[in-house]
């Protein structure tokens, strides 16, 4: 299933990642490293957990102001909800946008460095037994090489 228009609630186990999406290329960022988090160092799309009060979309827009400094203004649609392999309970939405106010920067407390990635710098690997992406030095594995699988698949990287 490629994008669609459902628009999710939120609950305690959702959470949501924003997939900027621009010339063919998707922002990827490389999280910093904590000692409290299960996805440190690791690379992502700009995520995080639902609060209350906001619907997943809001989520994505919130995070992704948080992690990058952009305010997303154009919704192309949402892929269906996946989990990650270490949280099986947790539902993780992911909401692909178009457009956006500002330039993508990286906020040095929670994002490491960042990177934009087109289809070609995909290159096919495995990964502790998984198979992943190596983009130049890093390794996509799990939740977001699931996800760029999707948007892949779905012709839109």
């Amino acid at each position: 299933m490629c994008l669609s228009d459902v628009r999710y609630g939120g609950g305690a186990d959702w959470a949501a990642v924003g997939v900027l999406l621009r010339g063919g290329r998707t922002l990827l960022i490389r999280r910093v490293e904590r000692e409290s988090d299960p996805w440190s160092g690791q690379v992502a799309f700009p995520g995080g957990r639902w609060r209350p009060g906001e619907d997943l979309l809001g989520t994505a827009v919130r995070e992704v102001e948080e992690e990058v400094g952009v305010r997303p203004t154009a919704l192309a649609g949402t892929l269906p909800p996946l989990s990650p392999s270490n949280a099986p309970w947790l539902k993780v939405v992911p909401h692909v946008f178009t457009e956006w106010e500002g330039d993508p920067r990286p906020n040095p407390a929670e994002v490491a460095e960042m990177r934009w990635v087109s289809r070609g710098d995909l290159k096919e690997t495995e990964w502790m037994g998984r198979p992943a992406y190596a983009v130049g030095n890093w390794v996509v594995w799990g939740l977001t090489y699931r996800i760029l699988v999707r948007i892949r698949e779905c012709g839109l990287l």
